[in-house]
């Protein structure tokens, strides 16, 4: 039994539960797919209702935006079965038998399936976030493709307290582990299909690190679970973090041109989000 769980934003979501569904389809269990879209008051919001005429599939709009976390909850809280496959809007699976792959670890209380990049490089501006995706996205864990026990769900929900973009995810899974519960990781990839612009990119990794920031400094999340805030301790014990800054200023321009260009830099990138969190920091 599996309830497979999207939350959706402006998106058209039909490709991915058309496939989804005919590969469920295919299998001898009960079923359902819930999507909910986030008050997005979208131009695919009526073509994605016609879900609603495949068996056992559900597209409900709510009527007030509640963010990130507290969607997927929501879906979660929703969901009949004991199974919960998460998926973004935004992936959509790599293999014809996907859903067969993760059924056969259903004995686990959480499993990763992995996110990799399309095949065929954008251009830009587009390319920043498809450059992002297949250098650091494949790297690590987030909550785009992963089958989770509803029994483990229920206890170990996402933090509702974010409800703008980034690090949700990051508390998430570090919940788990800090309630000792494993992350079984397997190549059961999702492709990651955003085409995001650089510069709406960067506006909301900025709204991310103001997340951070928010988490470390109200204990929700340890410092050792980011990378980030290990080379922000670093500067400062250096006495770094105001030379840091400076460049970050002067710099900023020039970085945001790059991040633009048909050539940018993911090392780039690391400065520029290193620069912007010094500067949170710096003004506390």
């Amino acid at each position: 039994m599996l309830s497979i769980l999207i939350p959706c934003y402006n998106y058209d979501i039909l490709p991915l539960v058309s496939e989804l569904h005919q590969q469920v389809k295919a299998l001898p269990i009960e079923f359902e797919i819930l999507v909910y879209d986030d008050a997005s008051n979208s131009k695919f919001n009526k073509t994605n209702a016609s879900i609603n005429n495949l068996e056992g599939c559900c597209f409900k709009i709510l009527s007030n935006n509640i963010g990130r976390s507290k969607i997927r909850n929501l879906l979660g809280n929703d969901a009949s079965y004991e199974n919960l496959l998460f998926m973004d809007a935004d992936t959509f699976p790599q293999q014809k038998n996907f859903i067969k792959n993760y059924l056969s670890h259903e004995n686990e209380k959480v499993v990763y399936g992995g996110i990799t990049n399309e095949v065929e490089v954008p251009e830009k501006p587009y390319k920043l976030r498809w450059l992002y995706t297949k250098k650091r996205e494949t790297q690590s864990i987030c909550s785009s493709n992963f089958l989770i026990k509803k029994s483990v769900f229920v206890l170990n929900q996402f933090d509702e307290t974010l409800t703008t973009y980034g690090y949700e995810d990051v508390v998430f899974f570090a919940g788990l582990k800090e309630n000792n519960i494993k992350i079984k990781t397997i190549q059961n990839w999702a492709v990651h299909r955003c085409q995001e612009t650089a510069d709406n990119y960067i506006s909301k990794l900025e709204t991310g690190l103001q997340n951070l920031l928010y988490l470390i400094e109200g204990n929700k999340l340890a410092q050792d679970e980011s990378k980030l805030h290990k080379f922000y301790a670093l500067a400062r014990k250096f006495g770094m973090v105001p030379v840091v800054v400076l460049l970050f200023k002067t710099l900023k321009k020039g970085l945001i041109k790059n991040f633009n260009s048909s050539h940018p830099s993911i090392i780039l990138l690391d400065f520029y989000k290193l620069g912007y969190f010094c500067l949170l920091k710096t003004k506390k």
